[in-house]
């Protein structure tokens, strides 16, 4: 199967949407709280505090904190109320003439704040590196850190060196970050750590898949499931790590489907939206429907997938075509064995006199030979009666050798056999093949009574019954040979 994969639906999704307002800056009074329009589409709307409400003396039980000056506050001061555009020049500024300060924190707070606002996911990654180097819970930086990486085109390997840090240390000590001592004012902590937790769990997965490090994106992403089930868009990814090592490892592709099926049949929480469920449930139809031959069994696997984040131990699998069809040659052949005068009668004369080029195949292969012949070891056909012609004393007899209860075969007597048999009962038989009728397909044998085994001849006003009727000889017509191949096919 060719598979060129699919494009993930929103990419990773990181969409962090926590407060950053409540900047825990220890000389607000009061607090004007801000949001940020997006900051590169990713980290989007994020609570920003501005308007800090500089005072000159702390306002909680903290050991207070100072300025060095008048001309300091009036710096900071005027940065704070500063729109985000002029920001950065008055904190440069602040930053140039006080570069020791006791509200450095404060200072590099409000740095993220000013680049978030500004949609800098470049810088406020950066600062919030710094930030959380420093002061490792900084929920705000970590934050930042684990959404901006995403937006970088590349990232290098240092961001993803310290987005992967930070995602490790988040799940590790998300409980001692969210605490309740660190909550902000009006802050919705819940609802930030879940989100956090959810991003920290996934990057792992995402910076293997987005480094086309498909092997290991595999294991990261297949953890991350066994962790949380409920992670669709890391169904998706996994099925396009698979996709993409079926060169090298074909027996993945079954499966990617199966991830494929997940992603697009589970609609739970964290659930893919419909519109990309939708997509991609047009997408699996066509690429299991070409790699298994037809869309049999797909109904089944979206309904395990849709309850299983990852294949239940006794799961089947799904089969390709070829193999399949492999499959099916091997039990046709052992039928064919178990049924040789079938395998004649259905693959050496019915098949190839019901093609296009019957006519010329009867001409050549069958007309007026004495069959079966020996071919494939068969000396007698065997079928059903249908029925007889007259119901007494039959000159003609139809057989069903096929299927038990449709007619394929007539077999005609220059003299009447005695008495009678029942539809339904055995016969078999050799004879000269003389004419046959493609639809439905019908062959008509002229047969001696010598050559006809099981006829017991009820009624047979004198007849001995049980044994064959007089007048046995040799088969009438030519002696049979088998079939040679026709012109451009191969008769089997």
């Amino acid at each position: 199967m060719q598979s060129k994969g699919l494009r993930l639906i929103g990419g990773f999704g990181y969409t962090p949407q926590r407060s950053l307002a409540a900047c825990k800056i220890r000389v607000e009074v009061g607090q004007k709280v801000m949001r940020s329009k997006n900051i590169a589409s990713v980290v989007g709307a994020l609570a920003l505090c501005v308007g800090l409400g500089w005072t000159v003396v702390a306002q909680d039980a903290k050991p207070q904190k100072n300025w060095k000056d008048r001309a300091e506050y009036d710096m900071a001061d005027a940065a704070n109320k500063a729109a985000a555009k002029e920001r950065l020049a008055l904190l440069d500024k602040w930053k140039a003439g006080y570069a020791q300060t006791e509200f450095a924190d404060e200072r590099e707070d409000l740095y993220l704040i000013t680049y978030s606002e500004l949609g800098d996911c470049r810088r406020a990654f950066d600062k919030s590196v710094e930030i959380q180097k420093a002061r490792p819970k900084h929920e705000r930086a970590i934050a930042v850190i684990i959404g901006c990486i995403q937006t970088f085109n590349p990232p290098s390997a240092a961001d993803y060196d310290n987005a992967l840090r930070v995602a490790k240390f988040a799940m590790d000590n998300i409980n001692d970050i969210y605490a309740d001592a660190n909550k902000p004012a009006g802050g919705q902590f819940a609802a930030s750590k879940a989100d956090t937790q959810q991003k920290a769990l996934m990057l792992p997965g995402w910076a293997a898949f987005n480094r086309k490090d498909y092997p290991k994106a595999e294991t990261e992403l297949t953890a991350i499931l066994k962790t949380d089930p409920s992670q669709a868009q890391a169904s998706n990814m996994l099925a396009n790590s698979l996709v993409s090592q079926q060169k090298e490892q074909p027996a993945k592709v079954p499966l990617a489907m199966f991830q494929f099926a997940r992603a697009s049949a589970y609609d739970g929480p964290n659930s893919l939206p419909a519109a990309g469920r939708k997509q991609l449930n047009d997408y699996l139809t066509r690429i299991y429907t070409s790699y298994h031959g037809s869309a049999q069994g797909l109904d089944q696997l979206l309904a395990v997938a849709k309850t299983n984040a990852v294949p239940p131990a006794d799961w089947a699998g799904i089969k390709d075509k070829n193999t399949l069809d492999r499959e099916a040659q091997e039990e046709q052949e052992k039928l064919d064995a178990q049924n040789p005068m079938k395998t004649l009668w259905v693959k050496i004369l019915k098949t190839p006199l019901t093609a296009a080029d019957g006519d010329a195949y009867f001409a050549m292969n069958v007309d007026g030979f004495g069959l079966p012949g020996g071919v494939n070891g068969v000396n007698k056909f065997k079928g059903k009666i249908i029925s007889m012609t007259p119901a007494n004393r039959p000159k003609e007899i139809q057989l069903a050798i096929e299927k038990a209860d449709i007619p394929d075969a007539i077999l005609k007597f220059d003299d009447p056999l005695p008495g009678k048999m029942e539809p339904g009962e055995d016969l078999e038989f050799s004879g000269t093949a003389k004419s046959y009728v493609k639809s439905p397909f019908m062959m008509t044998f002229e047969v001696e009574p010598a050559d006809l085994v099981g006829w017991t001849g009820k009624n047979t006003g004198g007849a001995t019954k049980g044994k064959a009727a007089p007048g046995a000889g040799a088969t009438k017509g030519k002696a049979a040979t088998p079939a040679p191949a026709t012109k451009g096919k191969q008769v089997k």
